[in-house]
């Protein structure tokens, strides 16, 4: 039996050593692609990794910026509030030398003209360094202390005067403060009954006075005229430095009045003829007591102390507000006029919500707004105005310089409350929220330019936090807290 086996192979047909060799074409260039195919993914991965890396790097530059600007600005308000707390250490300086020398010469049993002026002189230079102090203190050519940074007040009314206000005061509104004035104020006085005579001045009338425990007796001059014996009393009265005077009138009636406005002040007074400014002979008599004035700023009653009337203290917002009212009658209905206060304090960053203050406010240094505030025998309104030129203007002069001293003295306490507890915090809390969040950001290990970034921000907010609190406003301030650009 016999098989027949027939092939499929045609002339056409390939060799078995061709299809391997075909078999092996096609292998390796599959081979190839893949290898292709691996690197296009590998190039990808290093891109997409370059782009994170560079967008990490970029949040970290602006972080760093913002750092910079929180910092530098934080520091400007350091050196702004160090500039203003050294120039009133100057201040308190020559305050102090001012009170060294009224004390001398308060002590003094004699009054030598000649050294008095020379006293008086040596007074006018150290309040010429105050005034200088005041006028030449300035962060980049804008003055401190000269009243443009804190509150301003002005008053619309007869008689009215704006004196005063707490630091950290607010801004009145548009339409300001009204003033009502329900009682003026007066001073104490005492007036005789009956006319001084040429027969009592011929008798040798005696008038004694008490003031503030002090007992001084006047006797007329036989042979002098009425007029004559009012003029020495009234010269008499100014040499003993009382601070009384003589109110003079066409009827020869003798009316002896205070100085001093208000409820503080008063004196006695008898004649040795009934009458003349005594009911009875020789029997000291009180003068009528002065009173303060009385009234309203804001609908707030107000405390009144001589001419001066004041907000209380605890009041929200206008607590202090003091204003003059020096009329001699009441207003038209008591409507004594407006008050417009502005506060123009520097506004500070504020710390955690444990730090409110965020309020710096620096009054008038000038000498001719120091020491307004007080009621005194010679009329001194101002530390400007005083004088060492008798005993009673040195007692008067202290009274100024003390109220003056208070007041500088209340605003660098407040400036070194600002420094140390506020703006130091505030470094604090930026080295702690920002130098933080640089070391914790995930920043590739292989990157040390990035990581060298991070570093040497930290390492700078840390030093600097030192450097910046001795900062100098007149220095070059550039970036003293720079970082890494």
């Amino acid at each position: 039996m016999s098989i027949n086996i027939k092939s499929n192979f045609g002339p056409t047909t390939k060799s078995l050593g061709e299809q391997g060799a075909f078999r092996n074409a096609m292998y390796h260039s599959d081979k190839d692609n893949k290898r292709e195919n691996n690197k296009q993914v590998s190039k990808t991965n290093v891109k997409d990794q370059n782009t994170i890396q560079n967008i990490k790097s970029e949040d970290l530059r602006l972080l760093s910026a913002k750092i910079q600007g929180e910092l530098t600005n934080v520091e400007e308000q350091m050196s702004i509030a160090q500039t203003a707390g050294k120039a009133l250490i100057e201040v308190e300086k020559y305050l102090f030398e001012i009170n060294e020398l009224l004390l001398i010469l308060g002590n003094e049993t004699s009054c030598n003209s000649a050294m008095r002026e020379a006293d008086q002189q040596e007074l006018e230079e150290l309040i010429g360094q105050i005034n200088k102090v005041a006028d030449e203190t300035s962060y980049r050519h804008k003055p401190l202390l000269d009243g443009s940074h804190g509150v301003r007040g002005v008053v619309n009314g007869k008689h009215l005067e704006f004196i005063d206000m707490l630091p950290d005061s607010k801004t009145s509104p548009l339409k300001g403060y009204e003033i009502y004035v329900e009682q003026q104020s007066k001073r104490s006085e005492i007036c005789g009954q009956i006319p001084l005579t040429q027969n009592m001045v011929d008798n040798q009338e005696i008038l004694t006075i008490e003031e503030n425990g002090i007992l001084n007796r006047y006797i007329a001059k036989s042979g002098d005229t009425v007029d004559d014996t009012f003029n020495h009393l009234a010269m008499w009265i100014c040499e003993l430095e009382m601070p009384i005077e003589i109110v003079k009138n066409e009827n020869n009636i003798l009316h002896i009045r205070h100085l001093q406005y208000g409820s503080d002040y008063n004196f006695r007074a008898s004649s040795s003829t009934a009458g003349v400014i005594s009911l009875e002979s020789d029997k000291l008599t009180y003068a009528t007591p002065g009173c303060n004035v009385m009234g309203t700023i804001n609908s707030i009653k107000c405390i009144g102390h001589g001419q001066f009337l004041t907000v209380p203290k605890d009041e929200e917002d206008i607590g202090g507000l003091t204003v003059r009212y020096t009329g001699n009658e009441l207003p038209p209905e008591c409507f004594a006029g407006i008050v417009s206060v502005v506060q123009n304090g520097f506004k500070f960053i504020k710390g955690n919500s444990n730090y409110q203050s965020n309020q710096l406010s620096l009054r008038n240094f000038h000498a001719s707004y120091l020491g307004m505030e007080t009621e005194n025998v010679s009329g001194f309104k101002s530390l400007q105005n005083i004088n060492v030129l008798s005993p009673q203007k040195v007692k008067d002069s202290i009274i100024v310089l003390k109220k003056s001293l208070s007041e500088v003295t209340e605003v660098k306490d407040k400036i070194e409350s600002v420094c140390y507890s506020i703006i130091r915090e505030q470094m604090r809390e930026l080295q702690v929220k920002f130098g933080q969040k640089l070391l914790t950001s995930q920043i590739p290990d292989h990157d040390d330019n990035v990581q060298a970034l991070a570093k040497k921000t930290k390492s700078k907010i840390t030093q600097d936090t030192f450097e910046s609190s001795k900062a100098q406003a007149h220095q070059n301030q550039g970036n003293v807290l720079s970082l890494l650009k």
